[in-house]
C-alpha cells in the first residue's frame, strides 16, 4: 500500500490511459512543436496536482498514463491538458490553425481503486 494516495477518510490510487489525435491525424506534433507539446502538458500536469507515469507524443497523437486526483473528473483534467497546450501552441506556432485537436479523446482506466480506512 505504498503507492497509494491517502485522504482524511479515503486510500486511492486512480491512473488512467488517455489518448488523443490531431484533427484528420495531421501529422502536427513532430519536431519543436512536439518537444514544445511534452514541456506544456508536464507544466499544466504539474499546476493540477496530476502524475504522468509514462506517456509518448507521436506524430499525430498523444498517450499518456496519468495519476487524477479523485476530486478531479477525468473530463476535466483532459479539458486541462488539451486546452491549455492547445491554446499556448497556437500562440506559439501559427502554422498550426485548423490543424489541431478533434473534439474527442479516448481513454482507458487502468486502476481506480478506493478503500475506506
Amino acid at each position: 500500500m505504498e503507492d497509494y494516495k491517502r485522504g482524511s477518510h479515503t486510500v486511492w490510487d486512480c491512473k488512467y490511459h488517455l489518448v488523443w489525435t490531431a484533427k484528420y491525424r495531421y501529422p502536427v506534433l513532430a519536431g519543436d512543436v512536439g518537444q514544445r507539446c511534452r514541456e506544456l502538458l508536464r507544466e499544466i500536469s504539474r499546476s493540477q496536482e496530476m502524475v504522468i507515469y509514462a506517456g509518448s507524443i507521436n506524430r499525430d497523437h498523444v498517450h499518456m498514463v496519468i495519476g487524477i486526483l479523485p476530486q478531479i473528473s477525468v473530463s476535466r483534467a483532459v479539458q486541462h491538458l488539451k486546452g491549455r497546450s492547445s491554446h499556448k501552441l497556437l500562440s506559439e506556432f501559427a502554422g498550426l490553425r485548423k490543424r489541431y485537436w478533434v473534439n474527442n479523446c479516448g481513454g482507458v482506466v487502468i486502476g481506480c481503486r478506493r478503500a475506506a480506512m
